[in-house]
């Protein structure tokens, strides 16, 4: 009882478990790493792919993946970057419209995708390259600056001693894990991922909820977009694109199953910190940049793999549930007789 207690503990908070030992391994390396200013750091610099991940999660739970993400970054970067620098709009519309960008071109997705009968990582597959050409040629190429103080204070601002960034993130994360661990929409998504066909007979109109996931999850993505280029006080088409690999890795080292119906954001923000701390405490130990890229990679593969491995015990116990109620079943029907 008391292994099987441990084992659940392990399976449902894997990635927490792993950030922990990473912690202790970097400061144990480094005596700079566990201090505040870095602890700090790192939150400030993860906290648009927090924000982001509160919308792609969405996307996951619900049976799907986006992996243009990154490529719509680009758009919203440079067209709202060119808003405030050549028509001086109020910064509160730019970041209205930095939102909506986003909300459009993910429900674009999702319609391509029911339009087609195809999934969405086929239709995102082909949209990131829309998406990058359309930021290209609205760009020229040029690398757009000289942003309004008011629009860094999105990215670089303080309130107190906490930068601004972070509290932007922790509400994110506090609203969308409410929604989904205390509304009928988060038990919904979940429904949907599990089996959509079941979501459906239950009268559960699958085609809206889907248009309201890929919606809020835009919305979130064009939020990110905002804080990442007022981060970097530029913008380009260049930034942006790979933002959907570091998400979609962190998701899944958070639980998030790769076919969707389960997964916990708390386990998802654990996955962003993972990453977030195994890039500040390479960089601290001097170790090269192509390493930690090669660390995300095999932490990606580790994580579906594991997935799978789920799966495949699962299944196990459920067929061996279903010979067991066929032999009780057969015993009944000879007792009978």
């Amino acid at each position: 009882m008391k292994t099987n207690k441990i084992n659940n503990f392990l399976k449902n908070n894997v990635a927490w478990v792993i950030l922990i030992l990473i912690c202790v391994i970097f400061t144990i390396m480094n005596s700079r790493f566990l201090t505040f200013r870095n602890i700090r750091t790192v939150l400030d610099q993860n906290a648009y792919l927090i924000v982001a991940s509160c919308g792609i999660v969405l996307i996951q739970m619900s049976g799907n993946l986006d992996i243009s993400i990154g490529y719509q970054m680009s758009i919203i970067g440079v067209v709202c970057a060119t808003l405030m620098t050549t028509t001086g709009l109020p910064i509160l519309l730019v970041i209205l419209t930095g939102v909506l960008l986003g909300m459009a071109m993910s429900a674009f997705n999702c319609w391509l995708a029911k339009r087609l009968q195809l999934s969405w990582l086929i239709v995102s597959l082909a949209t990131q390259n829309i998406f990058l050409g359309i930021s290209f040629l609205y760009s020229s190429s040029r690398t757009i600056n000289d942003f309004p103080a008011s629009f860094k204070f999105l990215g670089q601002g303080y309130l107190g001693p906490v930068p601004f960034a972070i509290v932007i993130a922790a509400v994110s994360f506090l609203v969308m894990d409410f929604v989904l661990s205390k509304t009928y929409f988060g038990r919904y998504i979940y429904a949907l991922g599990g089996n959509e066909e079941a979501t459906r007979l239950a009268g559960i109109n699958v085609g809206r909820m889907k248009y309201s996931i890929s919606l809020i999850s835009g919305a979130f993505v064009g939020l990110s977009a905002l804080m990442l280029i007022s981060r970097m006080s530029s913008a380009q088409s260049g930034i942006g694109p790979g933002t959907e690999f570091t998400v979609i890795t962190a998701i899944f080292l958070g639980g998030v199953s790769i076919r969707g119906g389960e997964g916990k954001l708390s386990s998802v923000l654990a996955g962003v910190l993972l990453l977030g701390v195994l890039t500040n405490g390479m960089q601290l130990s001097g170790i090269d940049t192509y390493w930690q890229s090669i660390c995300k990679g095999i932490l990606m593969i580790a994580a579906i793999a594991f997935d799978v491995y789920q799966l495949g015990r699962r299944q196990k116990v459920k067929r061996e549930e279903i010979a067991m109620m066929e032999n009780n079943k057969n015993m009944e029907d000879k007792i009978k007789a």
